[in-house]
């Protein structure tokens, strides 16, 4: 918890402190003040010389003590709570993601492709802190697993979730754009752009690739295709109901000639194909620092007050002068 002082420049009364210390030892302290009492021999000279440097003492500490948290009272001393807002949008990013059985494939070694694309797709939404992201995942159909946000830690969530199996099997990447471009298409961000990753050739749907290419161009969303996969044949693992999990042997098909004119109809001029990890990886780093825009964020504050904490205790100060003054060290006259 940080505290801090709203009107610093009260700060400065804290010179006249000295001037009241010499004030009180050196002015109020030498003076004898003068004790009616009907009888000397009731009070010594010792006793009153320290009930005298008692009386004094207390009332100057509580004063100065008073002193002190007026002006800490007048400095406005606050609790502040920071947020900003992004004044101007940046970046709306919508991931497709392909899910179909192909994605099991073992070629990213300990892991599947589909794992290893969601893990890098993580990082590369936690670099992208002030931008909207969504996610849209596709095999023989398409739908939305996440709509834009600016929340992460469910997008993450919902990535964690996304499993092959969950829509019936097929690679309908026509589709798994066109449910992207529905998400992006009233977007007022600076930049909109979708993010395609998959191992496959359009097989399934009703839209085709390149007419939903097209659709991009004129709604101004530039499509990012990668292609994910080693060459050549892959191991699949297939759950076999007697056996259990069995490994089939899938040739890898991925239509790249069709990424490259997505890629150049949109404006980024070609595919991008990672054959392992690292590679997908870096193409998503260079995909990250290509989007990147300066974002116009203005910052607010939020106060929790402690002014009447202080002057409450200020009063009280007050009172247990006076009480201090006229009760405890009782002055005679």
């Amino acid at each position: 918890m940080k505290i801090i002082f709203l009107n610093p420049q009260y700060f400065w009364f804290f010179i006249i402190l000295p001037v009241i210390a010499a004030y009180e030892i050196f002015i109020k302290l030498k003076k004898r003040p003068t004790i009616l009492f009907s009888d000397l021999s009731l009070i010594s000279s010792k006793s009153l010389r320290k009930n005298n440097i008692l009386f004094y003492v207390g009332n100057y500490f509580i004063k100065i003590l008073i002193f002190a948290t007026l002006i800490f009272t007048l400095a406005r001393p606050v609790i502040p709570e920071k947020y900003s807002k992004v004044k101007d949008k940046g970046v709306d990013i919508v991931l497709a993601l392909d899910v179909s059985t192909s994605m099991r494939a073992i070629d990213f070694k300990p892991n599947n492709r589909l794992y290893v694309a969601k893990e890098e797709a993580k990082n590369f939404i936690s670099k992208r802190p002030t931008d909207r992201v969504g996610l849209v995942i596709f095999a023989g159909n398409s739908y939305t697993q996440c709509p834009l946000t600016i929340d992460h830690k469910i997008l993450h969530r919902l990535l964690d979730e996304t499993k092959t199996g969950m829509i019936e099997d097929g690679t309908a990447i026509g589709m798994g754009l066109a449910t992207a471009l529905n998400r992006l298409r009233n977007s007022k961000a600076k930049s909109k752009v979708i993010i395609l990753l998959t191992d496959g050739r359009n097989n399934a749907g009703n839209m085709d690739p390149i007419t939903a290419a097209n659709l991009a161009k004129e709604f101004g969303i530039k499509i990012y295709t990668i292609g994910v996969g080693k060459d050549g044949i892959s191991k699949i693992p297939v759950d076999h109901p007697v056996y259990g999990t069995q490994y089939a042997n899938q040739q890898l098909d991925i239509d790249i000639e069709t990424l490259n004119k997505i890629a150049k109809l949109s404006g980024t001029k070609f595919a991008r194909r990672a054959r392992n990890p690292g590679q997908l990886k870096k193409i998503l780093s260079e995909i990250d620092k290509l989007e990147k825009t300066e974002i116009s964020e203005k910052v607010y504050y939020n106060y929790f007050d402690l002014f009447f904490y202080f002057i409450y205790f200020t009063i009280f100060l007050f009172v247990l002068d006076i009480i201090i003054s006229k009760m405890i060290f009782k002055r005679l006259p």
